[in-house]
């Protein structure tokens, strides 16, 4: 599983920084872990738009990991 930490970062870049990681890891499980609330819309929006499962996600110390599985 590919990991793509974004902690102290603020969207749009949590965004981007998964859509490049998923782009250039097809089939691979990515985990996105990062503390920015507005990540809780945009990543599933952006899983969404790409029409690619709904990420599991799980919360701990103000902190936030989304779970994407393989495609």
């Amino acid at each position: 599983m590919i990991v793509v930490d974004v902690v102290g970062l603020r969207c749009p870049i949590p965004v981007q920084r998964l859509r490049v990681a998923i782009r250039e890891n097809p089939g691979r499980g990515i985990k996105l872990i990062g503390d920015d609330p507005e990540s809780l819309h945009d990543i599933p929006a952006l899983l969404e738009r790409m029409s690619l499962p709904p990420a599991k996600i799980t919360e701990s110390g103000g902190r936030w990991a989304f779970e994407i599985s393989p495609v």
